[in-house]
């Protein structure tokens, strides 16, 4: 059976968690980080998935200046926010409710947010590009418009998947060791 959320869940989800942010760009980041796990040092890649499919529901890009889905984006047109103004400039607040998500992608999400959601946009950034492996530029250039997939493919990653929502037989979510 497949969790019955979308992506637009997701940015609800990680928006009520961040509370007000700046910059849209920071929901994508934070996506992007509970869908992937990289572990560049023994170059592993791994997909978060939730009933079989990508955990976000979004299919990621390598685009200027990172990485860009169009699922978010999209997602986030539709969103609703109130705008605020305070001494840096205008900002994003979500006081709504949260979704309903299953509870072991909850868990992720919020693990995701709880160590990364407090960084500014340009941290996020520098961190996923060394995560990538993108310190040479050529590397990351040659790959524009290529999915995430593809980039891990083409550059000899290991490639796994981790299902985060299979329930154990007793119905308590079952354990799944995270990467970076």
């Amino acid at each position: 059976m497949t969790p019955d959320y979308g992506v637009k869940d997701v940015v609800y989800f990680i928006a009520k968690r961040l509370r007000c942010f700046h910059n849209a760009g920071r929901l994508k980041l934070l996506i992007f980080l509970a869908q992937y796990g990289v572990d560049p040092k023994r170059r592993i890649a791994c997909e978060y998935r939730c009933g079989g499919r990508p955990l976000a529901r979004a299919e990621f890009y390598l685009w200027p200046p990172d990485i860009v889905s169009d699922e978010v984006l999209n997602a986030l047109e539709e969103v609703e926010f109130d705008l605020v103004i305070d001494a840096v400039g205008p900002k994003l607040c979500y006081g709504g409710p949260a979704p309903q998500l299953p509870p072991p992608l909850a868990a992720r999400l919020s693990a995701v947010v709880e160590k990364y959601g407090g960084w500014k946009v340009w941290e996020l950034q520098r961190h996923i590009k060394r995560l990538m492996g993108w310190s040479v530029e050529e590397r990351y250039a040659a790959y524009l418009g290529y999915t995430v997939y593809a980039y891990f493919y083409g550059e000899g990653y290991r490639f796994a998947v981790r299902e985060v929502c299979t329930q154990a037989l007793d119905g308590a979510p079952s354990a799944v060791p995270g990467l970076s």
